[in-house]
């Protein structure tokens, strides 16, 4: 299974997916978690430009990664990035082995409480800037209001993200398991 947790910046992919991943953990399903932003540094590190054919590339890539950790013996990947829109995630998706179960999971987060997250993060660069996350989110409002067919759809200005992993796992258990 391969479970992709999307959302707008700061709405809190990163620890909802570590969260998850602890709590199949605990509760014996062997899995791991991919981010997006990461695989996506590496390659400009490498000398990949910094625009939407690296995005792309990267995408491509975690699918990748995921196929690997599935054939280490790992139950469970979880993807977590910029999934918004039909084309990145048909990157990903075509990219997994066939017969791979995919589940997506987006997240929703005020553009408040986005700049409320990311300042209080000192870990974050520019999205810390109120001037740089307004316009992420004015120019992916369309975008994320018409995100593509989900599965799972979490508030995480009214949750916790111990309480969205939890409703994520009690939701695809059966299957993880």
């Amino acid at each position: 299974m391969v479970i992709v947790i999307t959302g707008p910046i700061a709405s809190g992919k990163s620890t909802v997916a570590t969260e998850l991943a602890l709590k199949l953990g605990l509760d014996g399903v062997q899995a791991a978690v991919i981010d997006l932003d990461v695989v996506h540094d590496r390659l400009i590190t490498t000398g990949s430009p910094s625009d939407d054919s690296t995005w792309t590339l990267a995408r491509r890539e975690a699918a990748t990664v995921a196929n690997d950790l599935h054939e280490d013996g790992v139950s469970v990947v979880i993807a977590e990035g910029s999934f918004n829109v039909p084309s990145d995630r048909a990157a990903f998706a075509q990219h997994l082995r066939p017969g791979s179960d995919l589940v997506f999971v987006t997240l929703q987060v005020s553009f408040e409480e986005a700049l409320r997250r990311a300042q209080g993060d000192p870990s974050r660069g520019r999205s810390r800037d109120p001037q740089f996350l307004a316009s992420h989110f004015a120019a992916r409002h369309d975008v994320l209001a018409a995100s593509p067919a989900t599965d799972i759809v979490i508030d995480t200005e009214r949750t916790t993200a111990n309480a969205a992993a939890e409703t994520i796992a009690r939701l695809v258990g059966p299957i993880a398991s």
